[in-house]
């Protein structure tokens, strides 16, 4: 489709703008840049393929996801998943949702799982991006940095795979929380909404390392 190919060229172009400033991370102002005709079509395909490979695509131009996703990179070698997350607290879930979902959890050497490409989370016909359908089973670790306040929130669930609805952004990944809910979600808006999710039970040393980074760790649940 006329999406997907102009996805294309978004793509090819950032991979240009990386080898010019020599570097594997980009984030974007996407749906300012779309709506005010400055890009002819959203990153997200493009960014869900540098995932894959070990890089990174960032949505919406924010430091402190592409800082937090950088961190869970180094420690793991895996691709983070950027998510707006919608709690359930009488199930004692949050669904992490976004339009950008990588597809090799476990890194580019992982095995992949099977993705879906959709019209963007509003159903704008002139957007293209990928469902990704995460795997179940995992212990997920997610977290945010705030590099101005020197804090970083954390939170712990075990995946449920993917949420089926057309409601929301494309990739739905439900989450069991390991702890109390009722505080995650009284202390959730501590600087943004967005958080960042990484398959693995990896807490500790994302927590020692936020520590190391002069950073505040705030158990979030």
């Amino acid at each position: 489709s006329e999406a997907v190919d102009k996805a294309g060229g978004v793509y090819l172009a950032t991979l240009k703008l990386l080898a010019k400033y020599g570097t594997d991370t980009v984030t974007m102002n996407c749906l300012g840049g779309f709506a005010a005709g400055k890009l002819p079509a959203y990153p997200c395909l493009g960014f869900m393929q540098m995932l894959d490979e070990g890089g990174q695509g960032v949505c919406e131009a924010m430091p402190d996801d592409t800082i937090s996703m950088l961190m869970a990179r180094i420690l793991t070698g895996r691709p983070g998943l950027v998510s707006d997350p919608a709690l359930d607290t009488s199930k004692n879930q949050v669904v992490y949702a976004h339009c950008v979902g990588a597809t090799r959890v476990f890194g580019p050497e992982g095995r992949s799982n099977g993705f879906r490409i959709r019209t963007l989370h509003n159903r704008d016909p002139r957007g293209a991006c990928a469902e990704s359908l995460m795997p179940a089973g995992y212990m997920t670790t997610t977290f945010r940095t705030s590099v101005g306040r020197k804090q970083m929130v954390l939170h712990q669930a075990k995946s449920l795979g993917p949420l089926q609805s057309e409601k929301g952004c494309r990739t739905k990944l439900i989450g069991e929380i390991r702890g109390d809910i009722g505080k995650l979600f009284d202390q959730w808006d501590q600087f943004g909404w967005h958080r960042v999710t990484v398959y693995g039970d990896v807490k500790e040393p994302l927590a020692e390392f936020g520590k190391a980074l002069g950073l505040k760790v705030i158990q979030e649940a």
